[in-house]
Protein backbone atom coordinates (compact mmCIF):
# COMPACT_ATOMS: atom_id res chain seq x y z
CA UNK A 1 0.00 0.00 0.00
CA UNK A 2 1.39 3.40 -0.94
CA UNK A 3 2.10 6.05 1.71
CA UNK A 4 -0.67 8.20 0.20
CA UNK A 5 -3.21 5.40 0.49
CA UNK A 6 -2.09 4.65 4.03
CA UNK A 7 -2.67 8.29 4.91
CA UNK A 8 -6.12 8.28 3.32
CA UNK A 9 -7.02 5.08 5.17
CA UNK A 10 -5.97 6.67 8.46
CA UNK A 11 -8.01 9.82 7.87
CA UNK A 12 -11.09 7.86 6.93
CA UNK A 13 -10.82 5.52 9.89
CA UNK A 14 -10.33 8.49 12.23
CA UNK A 15 -13.52 10.17 11.03
CA UNK A 16 -15.67 7.07 11.34
CA UNK A 17 -14.19 6.23 14.73
CA UNK A 18 -14.84 9.77 15.94
CA UNK A 19 -18.52 9.27 15.25
CA UNK A 20 -18.60 6.20 17.51
CA UNK A 21 -16.17 7.37 20.19
CA UNK A 22 -18.80 8.40 22.71
CA UNK A 23 -20.33 4.93 22.72
CA UNK A 24 -16.91 3.31 23.15
CA UNK A 25 -15.92 5.70 25.95
CA UNK A 26 -19.09 4.89 27.85
CA UNK A 27 -18.42 1.16 27.54
CA UNK A 28 -14.81 1.57 28.67
CA UNK A 29 -15.76 3.83 31.56
CA UNK A 30 -18.46 1.41 32.68
CA UNK A 31 -15.93 -1.44 32.74
CA UNK A 32 -13.42 0.71 34.61
CA UNK A 33 -16.05 1.66 37.18
CA UNK A 34 -16.91 -2.00 37.72
CA UNK A 35 -13.22 -2.77 38.20
CA UNK A 36 -12.82 0.01 40.75
CA UNK A 37 -16.06 -1.05 42.42
CA UNK A 38 -17.06 2.43 43.51
CA UNK A 39 -17.35 5.09 40.79
CA UNK A 40 -20.63 5.96 39.19
CA UNK A 41 -21.02 6.05 35.40
CA UNK A 42 -22.05 9.67 34.88
CA UNK A 43 -21.81 9.81 31.08
CA UNK A 44 -24.99 9.61 29.07
CA UNK A 45 -25.26 7.55 25.90
CA UNK A 46 -24.08 9.18 22.67
CA UNK A 47 -25.71 12.61 22.88
CA UNK A 48 -26.65 13.84 19.44
CA UNK A 49 -27.75 17.14 20.94
CA UNK A 50 -24.14 18.15 21.43
CA UNK A 51 -23.33 17.67 17.76
CA UNK A 52 -25.76 20.34 16.64
CA UNK A 53 -23.52 23.17 17.78
CA UNK A 54 -20.15 21.64 16.98
CA UNK A 55 -20.54 20.07 13.55
CA UNK A 56 -22.20 20.60 10.21
CA UNK A 57 -23.92 17.43 9.06
CA UNK A 58 -22.79 17.97 5.51
CA UNK A 59 -19.17 17.73 6.60
CA UNK A 60 -19.71 14.93 9.07
CA UNK A 61 -22.10 12.78 7.08
CA UNK A 62 -21.70 13.62 3.41
CA UNK A 63 -18.06 14.55 3.62
CA UNK A 64 -16.59 11.30 4.84
CA UNK A 65 -14.18 9.61 2.46
CA UNK A 66 -14.90 7.38 -0.46
CA UNK A 67 -11.59 6.02 -1.68
CA UNK A 68 -11.73 2.81 0.38
CA UNK A 69 -15.13 1.80 -0.96
CA UNK A 70 -14.21 3.14 -4.37
CA UNK A 71 -11.02 1.09 -4.55
CA UNK A 72 -12.65 -2.04 -3.16
CA UNK A 73 -15.64 -1.79 -5.48
CA UNK A 74 -17.67 -3.79 -3.02
CA UNK A 75 -21.40 -4.07 -2.46
CA UNK A 76 -22.59 -1.54 0.10
CA UNK A 77 -24.42 -2.71 3.21
CA UNK A 78 -26.60 0.38 2.74
CA UNK A 79 -27.84 -0.73 -0.67
CA UNK A 80 -28.39 -4.28 0.48
CA UNK A 81 -30.63 -3.03 3.27
CA UNK A 82 -33.14 -1.58 0.82
CA UNK A 83 -34.32 1.57 2.56
CA UNK A 84 -37.94 2.32 1.75
CA UNK A 85 -40.26 5.33 1.79
CA UNK A 86 -41.48 4.37 5.25
CA UNK A 87 -41.88 7.32 7.64
CA UNK A 88 -39.44 6.95 10.55
CA UNK A 89 -39.97 10.33 12.23
CA UNK A 90 -42.13 13.43 12.11
CA UNK A 91 -41.47 17.03 13.07
CA UNK A 92 -44.85 18.69 13.11
CA UNK A 93 -46.22 18.11 9.63
CA UNK A 94 -42.79 17.28 8.19
CA UNK A 95 -42.24 13.58 7.50
CA UNK A 96 -38.80 12.00 7.53
CA UNK A 97 -38.52 8.73 5.64
CA UNK A 98 -35.98 5.94 5.39
CA UNK A 99 -34.96 7.43 2.05
CA UNK A 100 -34.04 10.68 3.83
CA UNK A 101 -32.00 8.67 6.29
CA UNK A 102 -30.32 6.73 3.48
CA UNK A 103 -28.84 9.95 2.06
CA UNK A 104 -27.00 10.47 5.32
CA UNK A 105 -26.17 6.82 5.87
CA UNK A 106 -24.66 5.69 2.57
CA UNK A 107 -21.43 7.70 2.87
CA UNK A 108 -20.95 6.31 6.36
CA UNK A 109 -21.36 2.78 5.08
CA UNK A 110 -19.22 3.50 2.06
CA UNK A 111 -16.20 4.56 4.07
CA UNK A 112 -16.06 1.18 5.80
CA UNK A 113 -14.78 -0.37 2.60
CA UNK A 114 -14.85 -4.15 2.83
CA UNK A 115 -15.92 -4.16 6.47
CA UNK A 116 -19.41 -5.48 7.11
CA UNK A 117 -20.99 -3.51 9.94
CA UNK A 118 -22.89 -5.39 12.61
CA UNK A 119 -26.62 -4.85 13.08
CA UNK A 120 -25.84 -3.10 16.37
CA UNK A 121 -23.41 -0.68 14.71
CA UNK A 122 -25.87 0.08 11.92
CA UNK A 123 -28.67 0.68 14.42
CA UNK A 124 -26.48 3.07 16.41
CA UNK A 125 -25.65 5.05 13.28
CA UNK A 126 -29.29 5.16 12.24
CA UNK A 127 -30.55 6.30 15.63
CA UNK A 128 -27.92 9.02 15.80
CA UNK A 129 -28.65 10.22 12.28
CA UNK A 130 -32.39 10.26 12.83
CA UNK A 131 -31.89 12.33 15.97
CA UNK A 132 -29.57 14.62 14.08
CA UNK A 133 -32.10 15.20 11.30
CA UNK A 134 -34.93 16.00 13.71
CA UNK A 135 -32.67 18.20 15.84
CA UNK A 136 -31.54 20.19 12.84
CA UNK A 137 -35.13 20.58 11.68
CA UNK A 138 -36.49 22.02 14.95
CA UNK A 139 -33.54 24.39 15.29
CA UNK A 140 -33.98 25.53 11.71
CA UNK A 141 -37.72 26.15 12.14
CA UNK A 142 -37.14 28.21 15.28
CA UNK A 143 -34.24 30.08 13.67
CA UNK A 144 -36.44 31.14 10.77
CA UNK A 145 -38.87 32.69 13.25
CA UNK A 146 -35.97 34.80 14.50
CA UNK A 147 -35.19 35.67 10.88
CA UNK A 148 -31.75 34.07 11.04
CA UNK A 149 -30.19 33.28 7.69
CA UNK A 150 -26.96 32.14 6.10
CA UNK A 151 -25.35 34.29 3.45
CA UNK A 152 -24.33 33.01 0.03
CA UNK A 153 -20.73 33.63 1.03
CA UNK A 154 -21.06 31.47 4.16
CA UNK A 155 -22.71 28.64 2.25
CA UNK A 156 -20.17 28.82 -0.55
CA UNK A 157 -17.34 28.80 1.99
CA UNK A 158 -18.73 25.66 3.65
CA UNK A 159 -19.16 23.98 0.29
CA UNK A 160 -15.64 24.92 -0.73
CA UNK A 161 -14.21 23.56 2.55
CA UNK A 162 -16.10 20.32 2.03
CA UNK A 163 -14.79 19.81 -1.49
CA UNK A 164 -11.25 20.75 -0.55
CA UNK A 165 -11.41 18.21 2.26
CA UNK A 166 -12.54 15.56 -0.20
CA UNK A 167 -9.71 16.37 -2.54
CA UNK A 168 -6.98 16.53 0.11
CA UNK A 169 -7.98 13.64 2.34
CA UNK A 170 -9.78 11.22 0.08
CA UNK A 171 -8.44 11.83 -3.42
CA UNK A 172 -11.86 12.33 -4.94
CA UNK A 173 -12.77 15.27 -7.14
CA UNK A 174 -15.89 17.38 -6.83
CA UNK A 175 -17.25 15.80 -10.00
CA UNK A 176 -16.63 12.26 -8.70
CA UNK A 177 -18.17 13.15 -5.36
CA UNK A 178 -21.39 14.46 -6.89
CA UNK A 179 -21.63 11.59 -9.33
CA UNK A 180 -21.03 8.89 -6.73
CA UNK A 181 -24.05 9.91 -4.66
CA UNK A 182 -26.20 11.35 -7.41
CA UNK A 183 -26.07 14.82 -5.88
CA UNK A 184 -25.85 18.30 -7.27
CA UNK A 185 -24.03 21.29 -5.85
CA UNK A 186 -27.45 22.80 -5.15
CA UNK A 187 -28.53 19.71 -3.19
CA UNK A 188 -25.55 19.95 -0.88
CA UNK A 189 -25.74 23.70 -0.48
CA UNK A 190 -29.41 23.42 0.48
CA UNK A 191 -28.51 21.06 3.32
CA UNK A 192 -25.53 23.17 4.33
CA UNK A 193 -27.71 26.28 4.52
CA UNK A 194 -30.22 24.63 6.82
CA UNK A 195 -27.48 23.26 9.04
CA UNK A 196 -25.65 26.58 9.21
CA UNK A 197 -28.83 28.37 10.23
CA UNK A 198 -29.62 25.71 12.83
CA UNK A 199 -26.12 25.94 14.27
CA UNK A 200 -26.30 29.73 14.40
CA UNK A 201 -29.53 29.56 16.35
CA UNK A 202 -28.16 26.97 18.76
CA UNK A 203 -25.01 28.99 19.39
CA UNK A 204 -26.90 32.26 19.78
CA UNK A 205 -29.47 30.78 22.15
CA UNK A 206 -27.12 28.87 24.44
CA UNK A 207 -24.30 31.34 25.03
CA UNK A 208 -23.22 31.66 28.66
CA UNK A 209 -21.81 34.92 29.99
CA UNK A 210 -18.96 35.20 32.50
CA UNK A 211 -21.46 36.73 34.91
CA UNK A 212 -23.74 33.68 34.67
CA UNK A 213 -20.79 31.38 35.35
CA UNK A 214 -19.67 33.41 38.39
CA UNK A 215 -23.19 33.56 39.80
CA UNK A 216 -23.53 29.80 39.48
CA UNK A 217 -20.15 29.21 41.13
CA UNK A 218 -20.93 31.51 44.06
CA UNK A 219 -24.31 29.86 44.69
CA UNK A 220 -23.06 26.30 44.33
CA UNK A 221 -19.60 26.26 45.90
CA UNK A 222 -20.31 22.91 47.51
CA UNK A 223 -20.21 21.38 44.02
CA UNK A 224 -16.55 22.35 43.71
CA UNK A 225 -15.40 20.78 46.95
CA UNK A 226 -13.34 17.68 46.25
CA UNK A 227 -12.37 14.94 48.64
CA UNK A 228 -9.47 12.52 48.41
CA UNK A 229 -10.01 9.14 49.99
CA UNK A 230 -8.65 5.64 50.12
CA UNK A 231 -10.71 2.53 50.69
CA UNK A 232 -10.51 -1.18 51.27
CA UNK A 233 -13.24 -3.11 49.48
CA UNK A 234 -14.44 -6.58 50.35
CA UNK A 235 -16.50 -7.37 47.28
CA UNK A 236 -19.90 -9.00 47.39
CA UNK A 237 -19.61 -10.06 43.76
CA UNK A 238 -17.93 -13.14 42.39
CA UNK A 239 -15.44 -13.29 39.51
CA UNK A 240 -18.34 -13.21 37.02
CA UNK A 241 -19.86 -10.10 38.55
CA UNK A 242 -22.76 -11.96 40.16
CA UNK A 243 -23.89 -11.43 43.76
CA UNK A 244 -22.44 -13.87 46.26
CA UNK A 245 -24.64 -15.98 48.51
CA UNK A 246 -26.04 -14.62 51.78
CA UNK A 247 -23.75 -16.98 53.66
CA UNK A 248 -20.67 -15.63 51.83
CA UNK A 249 -21.91 -12.09 52.31
CA UNK A 250 -22.02 -12.67 56.07
CA UNK A 251 -18.43 -13.97 56.02
CA UNK A 252 -17.35 -10.92 53.95
CA UNK A 253 -18.89 -8.60 56.52
CA UNK A 254 -17.03 -10.30 59.34
CA UNK A 255 -13.79 -10.05 57.38
CA UNK A 256 -14.34 -6.36 56.68
CA UNK A 257 -14.99 -5.72 60.39
CA UNK A 258 -11.73 -7.44 61.31
CA UNK A 259 -9.78 -5.31 58.82
CA UNK A 260 -11.49 -2.17 60.12
CA UNK A 261 -10.27 -2.96 63.65
CA UNK A 262 -6.71 -3.34 62.34
CA UNK A 263 -6.92 0.03 60.57
CA UNK A 264 -8.38 1.78 63.60
CA UNK A 265 -5.71 0.23 65.83
CA UNK A 266 -2.95 1.97 63.88
CA UNK A 267 -2.34 -0.49 61.08
CA UNK A 268 -0.93 1.07 57.91
CA UNK A 269 -3.98 1.71 55.75
CA UNK A 270 -2.15 1.51 52.42
CA UNK A 271 -0.58 -1.82 53.35
CA UNK A 272 -3.93 -3.19 54.48
CA UNK A 273 -5.50 -2.09 51.21
CA UNK A 274 -2.78 -3.76 49.19
CA UNK A 275 -3.26 -6.97 51.15
CA UNK A 276 -7.04 -7.17 51.38
CA UNK A 277 -8.83 -4.80 48.99
CA UNK A 278 -10.59 -6.52 46.11
CA UNK A 279 -10.63 -3.81 43.48
CA UNK A 280 -8.34 -1.98 41.08
CA UNK A 281 -7.19 0.60 43.63
CA UNK A 282 -5.50 -2.02 45.84
CA UNK A 283 -2.16 -1.68 44.07
CA UNK A 284 -2.20 2.05 44.91
CA UNK A 285 -2.90 1.41 48.57
CA UNK A 286 -6.61 2.00 48.04
CA UNK A 287 -6.11 5.59 46.84
CA UNK A 288 -9.05 6.88 44.76
CA UNK A 289 -7.58 10.35 44.19
CA UNK A 290 -9.81 13.45 44.36
CA UNK A 291 -13.51 13.24 43.50
CA UNK A 292 -16.46 15.60 43.62
CA UNK A 293 -20.01 15.00 44.76
CA UNK A 294 -22.00 12.80 42.42
CA UNK A 295 -19.01 10.77 41.27
CA UNK A 296 -19.27 7.98 43.81
CA UNK A 297 -22.11 5.73 44.93
CA UNK A 298 -24.21 7.47 47.57
CA UNK A 299 -23.36 5.45 50.73
CA UNK A 300 -19.63 5.85 50.03
CA UNK A 301 -19.89 9.54 49.17
CA UNK A 302 -21.95 10.38 52.26
CA UNK A 303 -19.32 8.99 54.61
CA UNK A 304 -16.27 10.24 52.69
CA UNK A 305 -17.47 13.85 52.69
CA UNK A 306 -18.45 13.69 56.38
CA UNK A 307 -15.04 12.50 57.58
CA UNK A 308 -12.22 14.79 58.65
CA UNK A 309 -8.89 14.56 56.83
CA UNK A 310 -6.93 11.61 58.18
CA UNK A 311 -10.01 10.04 59.77
CA UNK A 312 -11.14 6.46 59.15
CA UNK A 313 -14.82 5.53 59.01
CA UNK A 314 -16.16 4.33 62.37
CA UNK A 315 -18.08 1.47 60.74
CA UNK A 316 -17.85 -0.47 57.52
CA UNK A 317 -19.91 1.05 54.71
CA UNK A 318 -22.09 -1.17 52.55
CA UNK A 319 -22.76 -0.34 48.90
CA UNK A 320 -23.94 -2.29 45.89
CA UNK A 321 -20.32 -3.38 45.40
CA UNK A 322 -19.61 -4.72 48.87
CA UNK A 323 -18.18 -3.54 52.19
CA UNK A 324 -15.91 -0.48 52.30
CA UNK A 325 -13.49 0.77 54.90
CA UNK A 326 -12.87 4.43 54.11
CA UNK A 327 -10.09 6.83 55.00
CA UNK A 328 -10.32 10.48 54.04
CA UNK A 329 -6.86 11.75 53.17
CA UNK A 330 -7.39 15.29 51.88
CA UNK A 331 -9.86 17.83 50.53
CA UNK A 332 -9.67 20.93 48.37
CA UNK A 333 -11.93 23.61 46.93
CA UNK A 334 -11.48 24.31 43.22
CA UNK A 335 -11.22 28.07 42.75
CA UNK A 336 -13.28 29.92 40.16
CA UNK A 337 -10.50 30.40 37.62
CA UNK A 338 -9.76 26.67 37.68
CA UNK A 339 -13.32 25.62 36.84
CA UNK A 340 -14.51 28.64 34.84
CA UNK A 341 -14.15 27.26 31.30
CA UNK A 342 -15.33 23.77 32.19
CA UNK A 343 -18.32 25.24 34.03
CA UNK A 344 -19.14 27.51 31.12
CA UNK A 345 -19.22 24.47 28.82
CA UNK A 346 -21.37 22.57 31.30
CA UNK A 347 -23.89 25.41 31.57
CA UNK A 348 -23.96 25.81 27.79
CA UNK A 349 -24.64 22.08 27.36
CA UNK A 350 -27.41 22.35 29.93
CA UNK A 351 -28.96 25.21 27.95
CA UNK A 352 -28.65 23.19 24.75
CA UNK A 353 -30.35 20.19 26.30
CA UNK A 354 -33.20 22.27 27.72
CA UNK A 355 -33.61 24.16 24.45
CA UNK A 356 -33.84 20.98 22.38
CA UNK A 357 -36.20 19.33 24.83
CA UNK A 358 -38.49 22.35 24.64
CA UNK A 359 -38.32 22.56 20.86
CA UNK A 360 -38.93 18.83 20.48
CA UNK A 361 -42.10 19.25 22.51
CA UNK A 362 -43.09 22.45 20.74
CA UNK A 363 -42.77 20.90 17.27
CA UNK A 364 -44.13 17.53 18.37
CA UNK A 365 -41.09 15.48 17.36
CA UNK A 366 -42.00 11.82 17.08
CA UNK A 367 -39.35 9.20 16.29
CA UNK A 368 -40.99 5.92 15.46
CA UNK A 369 -39.18 3.03 17.11
CA UNK A 370 -39.79 -0.37 15.61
Amino acid sequence: MSEEKKSNQTNEDDLVNQFMNEENEVKQETQQNEDEGIKLNKKSKFNIKMIAITAVAGVLCLGIGFSVGKDAGRKLPATSKNYSSKVIATVGDTKITEKDLEKKMEPLFYINGKKQLTDEEIKTYEESMTNYITTTEVLYLEAKKDKLDATKEEIEAEYKNLMESMSQNFTITEEEYLKEFKLSKEDIQKDLKKELIASKYMEQSTQVSDKEVKNYYDKNKDEFLKVRASHILISNKDDNGKAVSEEQKKKNKEKAQEILKKAQSGGDFASLAQEYSQDGSASNGGDLNFFARGQMVEPFEKVAFALKSGEISKDIVESEFGYHIIKKTDEKQDDFDTVKEELKTKLSYSKQSNLLDNLSEKYNVNIKNE
